[in-house]
C-alpha cells in the first residue's frame, strides 16, 4: 500500500493533536502528501522521518511569506483554500510562532473569517424562522421549502460558529498565558452550540405543537437529542 488516508479531526479544535499525529505517522514512514476532500490527510509511504508539522492561517500570501518560513527551516507541504498552510521541519526546529503576540495574530485572522459566516447565517436563520412561522399561519405551500432552507442554514451556522468560538477560545487561552488544550476547547464549544441549537428546536417544537402541526414531534426529538449531546460535552468539559 503506497497511500493511506487519515481523518482530519478539525483544525480549529484539534490542531495540536493533528500535527502530533502526523509527526507520529512520519516516524513510521507515512508522510503527509495532500488533503483530500477537506476531511482526510493523504499520506504516502516513505522511509521513517523525525519531522514535525505546524499550521498557519494567512489569506494574502506571496513568495516573501513562504521564504520567511523557508529560512527558518519550515517547508510548505500544502495550502488549503489559499488560507490554511501546513509546514514541515526537522524535529527540534524553532516553532513558527514563539511569542504570544504573533500566535494571537495567527488566530485573529482566521477567527475574523469565520465570524462573517456566523453573522450571515444567523441573520438568514432569523429570517427563515420568521418565514417558517408565517408559513404555518398564512402561506402553507412554502412551509416545506422554508424548512429545508432552515436546516441547510443551521448546518452552515454550525460549521461557521463552532470554529469561530474555538479560535476565540484559543486566543483567550493564549492571552492568559495558558497552553491551548484542544479537548477542552472542543467540548466547551460543542456543549454551548448544542444547547443553542437544542433551544431553537425546542422553541419550534412548542410553536408547532400549539398550532397542532405534526412537525412538532420532529423538532422536539431534535431538541432532546441536541440537549443530551450538550450535557455529554459539558460533562467532559468539566473534567479538564
Amino acid at each position: 500500500m503506497k497511500n493511506k488516508y487519515v481523518a482530519i479531526s478539525g483544525f480549529s479544535f484539534s490542531e495540536e493533536e493533528d500535527m502530533a499525529k502526523l509527526s507520529n505517522y512520519a516516524k513510521s514512514g507515512w508522510i503527509l502528501e495532500d488533503i483530500v476532500g477537506v476531511f482526510f490527510y493523504k499520506l504516502r509511504k516513505d522511509k521513517p522521518q523525525d519531522i514535525i508539522y505546524s499550521l498557519d492561517y494567512q489569506s494574502d500570501v506571496d513568495d516573501e511569506y513562504f521564504n520567511i518560513f523557508k529560512e527558518a527551516g519550515w517547508q510548505l507541504v500544502i495550502s488549503v483554500d489559499k488560507g490554511t498552510h501546513i509546514f514541515v521541519a526537522q524535529a527540534g526546529t524553532k516553532p513558527i510562532y514563539s511569542d504570544r503576540k504573533s500566535e494571537i495574530d495567527k488566530y485573529i485572522n482566521i477567527r475574523n473569517q469565520t465570524k462573517k459566516g456566523t453573522i450571515y447565517s444567523s441573520i438568514i436563520g432569523i429570517i427563515l424562522l420568521s418565514l417558517l412561522a408565517l408559513s404555518v399561519i398564512f402561506i402553507k405551500p412554502i412551509f416545506l421549502i422554508t424548512l429545508a432552507l432552515l436546516i441547510i442554514d443551521i448546518i452552515i451556522f454550525v460549521f461557521s460558529c463552532m470554529p469561530y468560538l474555538a479560535y476565540n477560545s484559543r486566543i483567550k487561552q493564549i492571552q492568559r498565558n495558558e497552553m491551548c488544550k484542544s479537548g477542552e476547547i472542543d467540548n466547551k464549544i460543542s456543549y454551548k452550540v448544542d444547547a443553542f441549537i437544542g433551544s431553537i428546536f425546542l422553541a419550534d417544537g412548542i410553536f408547532f405543537l400549539i398550532k397542532k402541526n405534526y412537525f412538532s414531534i420532529v423538532f422536539i426529538i431534535l431538541a432532546v437529542f441536541s440537549i443530551i449531546l450538550s450535557l455529554i460535552h459539558y460533562k467532559k468539559y468539566r473534567q479538564y
